[in-house]
C-alpha cells in the first residue's frame, strides 16, 4: 500500500510540473505575440501638436524629429522632450504621450521673456525662472537687468552667475517670481542689482523701490501697493518722482519725494 502511495504522489507531482510547465509556456507564447504584435502594428503614422503658439507645428515636429513608421514603444519620449526645450528656448515644458495605434502627441507649454539681463555688452531675455530664451538687440518692453554678469550665455540654458553673484540671481529670480504673480512686471522698466546688499528697481517710471537681497518680496510688493494707495495715489502729481527705501533696520518703510 506504501508503495502504491509513493507511485501516486510521484505522478500528482509530475502533473503539476507538466501544468506549471504549460502555464510557463503559455505566458512567454503570449508576450512574444504581443511583442511582435506591438512591433508590427504600433507605428507613428499620425501626429498632433498641442499648446503652441510661438512655434509652428512644422517647427515642433523638426526638434522632435520622430520619422513616420517608427515604433510607438521604441520612441524616447522623455529624452526627445529634454532635446526641444533646449533647441527651442521658448518651451517651458514639453510632453510627448503615445496614442496606440499609430498616433503621438506633442503637448507644449510655453513661456515668455521676463527681464532683459544686459552683460558684457550684450542683451538676453530671460523667463522668470532663469531660462535664457535669445540674445537681443534692445531691451524691448522688458524690465531691463544690470548688475549682473552672466557666465556662457546660450539660449535654452538656466542663467548662470559667478559665486559671488549667486546672492544677486537669487534675489532677481524671487523679485521677478513675486512680480509675475501679482500681475505687476509690466510696471517695472528697470532692476538694478549693481550694489552688494540692494536691489533697486523703477517702478511706474517715477518710484526707485529700494529692497534688500535676501528680502521677502511678496511682502515688499504688499508694501509698495500700500504705500501707493494711501500717498502717493492722493498726494503725488503725474510728474513727480520719489524712492521708497524698504532697507532701513528703524522703520518699515521710508517714502521721499524728490
Amino acid at each position: 500500500m506504501a508503495t502504491v502511495r509513493k507511485h501516486k504522489r510521484k505522478e500528482r507531482r509530475s502533473s503539476q510540473s507538466l501544468f506549471r510547465l504549460y502555464i510557463l509556456l503559455s505566458v512567454v507564447l503570449i508576450v512574444a505575440a504581443v511583442v511582435a504584435g506591438s512591433l508590427v502594428f504600433f507605428k507613428a503614422h499620425t501626429f498632433r501638436v498641442e499648446g503652441n503658439e510661438r512655434y509652428t507645428e512644422e517647427e515642433l515636429l523638426e526638434a522632435a524629429d520622430i520619422e513616420e513608421g517608427t515604433n510607438l514603444f521604441q520612441i524616447p519620449r522623455k529624452e526627445i522632450a529634454q532635446e526641444m526645450e533646449l533647441s527651442l528656448p521658448y518651451l517651458k515644458k514639453v510632453t510627448v504621450r503615445l496614442l496606440p495605434p499609430e498616433t503621438v502627441v506633442i503637448q507644449v507649454t510655453e513661456t515668455e521673456p521676463a527681464a532683459a539681463v544686459e552683460s558684457d555688452g550684450a542683451i538676453w531675455y530671460i523667463d522668470y525662472e532663469g531660462k535664457l530664451l535669445e540674445k537681443a538687440e534692445e531691451s524691448g518692453d522688458y524690465p531691463t537687468v544690470t548688475g549682473l554678469t552672466l557666465l556662457a550665455p546660450s539660449a535654452g540654458t538656466d542663467l548662470a552667475v559667478a559665486e559671488e553673484d549667486s546672492l544677486k540671481a537669487k534675489c532677481l529670480l524671487g523679485l521677478l517670481s513675486a512680480l509675475t504673480e501679482r500681475e505687476e512686471l509690466d510696471r517695472v522698466s528697470s532692476i538694478d542689482l549693481t550694489d552688494s546688499a540692494t536691489v533697486t528697481m523703477l517702478y511706474d517710471g517715477r518710484l526707485r523701490v529700494k529692497m534688500g537681497l535676501n528680502d521677502d518680496f511678496e511682502y515688499d510688493l504688499k508694501m509698495l501697493q500700500a504705500a501707493h494707495e494711501s500717498y502717493i495715489d492722493e498726494n503725488w502729481s503725474d510728474s513727480d518722482t520719489g524712492e521708497l527705501d524698504m532697507t532701513k533696520t528703524d522703520v518699515a518703510a521710508a517714502l521721499s519725494k524728490d
